[in-house]
């Protein structure tokens, strides 16, 4: 699999420049130089082979690829940002599935309760019970 033509802080400088409407701001909100705004987007136009910015006014204007890859950018870093929300939620039970195989007593006389005090504590979390009906050699298991 051939690397990728640019980079998470490629795609978050395009966006900036494409909210400010110059490199100058654009590397002011980024808290980086305007030399390394402007090397980052001549790295991305060289590997792209294709320009994003109409050079010329006092403004910066994207050209149609560079309003498609500022479409398709904001979609990447959304999605980034919501994996990480989603991997820290689960990391803070905030969400995820628990899944509990029991026994049928215990499946019916003890879980339900500590499945609801599961619930009462991380609401954002579903839980599973799975009891068998029929215990294989009809003994239960623990």
């Amino acid at each position: 699999m051939s690397d990728l033509p640019f980079t998470l802080d490629q795609l978050r400088i395009l966006k900036a420049i494409a909210a400010e409407g110059s490199f100058k701001r654009a590397a002011d909100s980024l808290y980086v130089s305007q030399p390394a705004v402007s090397l980052q987007v001549q790295n991305l136009e060289r590997q792209l082979d294709v320009p994003l910015f109409d050079r010329g006014g006092r403004r910066a204007q994207l050209t149609e690829a560079g309003h498609l890859l500022l479409s398709y950018g904001d979609r990447i870093l959304t999605l980034c940002q919501e994996t990480c929300r989603a991997i820290e939620d689960l990391q803070n039970l905030q969400g995820g599935t628990l899944i509990i195989g029991a026994s049928q007593t215990t499946g019916t006389y003890l879980l339900p309760r500590m499945i609801g005090l599961f619930r009462q504590h991380y609401p954002r979390c579903g839980s599973a019970i799975t009891c068998p009906l029929h215990p294989p050699n009809g003994l239960e298991r623990c």
